[in-house]
């Protein structure tokens, strides 16, 4: 606990200021090998700034996505869809998308672009922190796409994943939020884990730190050269309140690192899905080329499954699951080592000017590095 408590108040310390940092919480759990520990360094940075502490919330950004995979496959085991089936089958409203599979839009090889990355979503939030969107405002920003440069290979898009949810909804017959907490939420005792397809309640809002936007880097789609980002207005400001239907099933939910931590024991101990979805959930593609591959390696150290990121880097025992979510005011990460059965996970609030967000190196490096040198981790499985 000591060495990881300095580990926290190190980041704190070092990159606070840059980063825009008021607070930092981690939560490690390293299964067989001991009790979980949580740690805390900082404050909200609110006015009345009071302590992180276990009651604090952090909005998770894009580690939504991989609930919404697990959602999908839920489905598939249960015989309402397939993977394979396309764009054109469950949303004909968008026949120039008909031929992209399911499979194609968690894994990122779809090709479709980004709506969060479009001058018009852009100048939108920009104007109105508490805009309502809506699934088909965001997917008409991108749609059909000719406007916009083509991608090919392995491209991250929001876009991907609200047009999932649109498919979870037509092949459940609920709510993408009701499906969350009917099939996840409730079931895996996730009390802390929250999703509002608009504005927050209070009751959770006041839970969450101060989450400041410092990011000066222009939108994908800005015409170039630029040298003014359309989200500059939002610099400085607290992005705490602001309304997540932007995100919806691609980045809006809010939770804690201790559910966060639960949820991936959850998942990958094969009580969210059957081992065959898991399977699927696990298969990955290069990032570097958009291929399958057997798995990730020195040569090409990055991939990513349905919405799930794999790494490997041979200084931190090799390959290891994990997603880093950021929201305009807030990162969390989370890192699985099934080797070692270890999770560690953990979440600040802030998003950090281009190049400098180092909140990673916390996980995979300094709490991972802690671990080892304290004894806990044990030979590799």
């Amino acid at each position: 606990m000591a060495r990881l408590q300095a580990v926290a108040d190190a980041y704190l310390a070092q990159r606070g200021k840059v980063e825009g940092v008021s607070g930092v919480a981690l939560f490690v759990d390293p299964g067989a090998h001991g009790p979980a520990a949580e740690v805390f360094s900082g404050t909200d940075g609110l006015p009345d700034a009071r302590p992180i502490g276990a009651n604090t919330l952090f909005q998770i950004g894009s580690n939504t996505k991989h609930f919404t995979a697990a959602l999908i496959l839920k489905l598939e085991a249960e015989g309402k869809l397939d993977i394979d089936q396309t764009i054109g089958h469950w949303l004909p409203q968008y026949p120039a998308w008909a031929k992209v599979t399911i499979r194609s839009l968690l894994d990122m090889t779809s090709g479709i672009p980004n709506y969060s990355e479009t001058v018009e979503i852009g100048q939108i939030m920009a104007a109105d922190i508490h805009h309502q969107f809506t699934p088909a405002q965001l997917i008409a920003a991108v749609y059909p796409g000719d406007h916009l440069p083509r991608n090919s290979g392995w491209f991250y898009s929001n876009t991907n994943n609200i047009l999932a949810a649109l498919i979870i909804e037509a092949a459940s017959g609920m709510s993408y939020k009701d499906a969350l907490e009917t099939l996840f939420f409730k079931p895996l005792q996730l009390h802390d884990t929250f999703y509002s397809d608009g504005p927050y309640p209070a009751a959770v809002l006041d839970r969450l730190p101060r989450g400041l936007y410092e990011n000066h880097e222009c939108l994908l789609y800005q015409p170039t050269p630029c040298d003014r980002s359309i989200a500059a207005p939002l610099i400085g400001h607290d992005m705490r309140t602001q309304n997540l239907s932007w995100a919806g099933a691609a980045g809006a939910i809010i939770g804690t690192p201790r559910d966060l931590t639960k949820w991936v024991r959850a998942l990958f101990g094969g009580r969210v899905i059957p081992q065959k979805q898991l399977d699927e959930m696990t298969s990955i593609v290069s990032q570097k080329t958009g291929l399958p591959i057997r798995d990730v390696s020195a040569a090409d150290p990055t991939g990513f499954g349905l919405d799930l990121g794999r790494a490997y880097h041979a200084e931190m025992g090799g390959a290891y699951w994990f997603y880093e979510g950021m929201t305009l005011g807030f990162r969390v990460i989370f890192a699985y080592w099934p080797q070692y059965d270890l999770v560690i996970t953990a979440a600040t609030n802030s998003q950090p000017p281009e190049g400098e967000n180092q909140f990673g190196k916390l996980v995979v490096g300094g709490a991972f590095e802690a671990l080892r040198a304290a004894g806990v981790l044990g030979a590799a499985r």
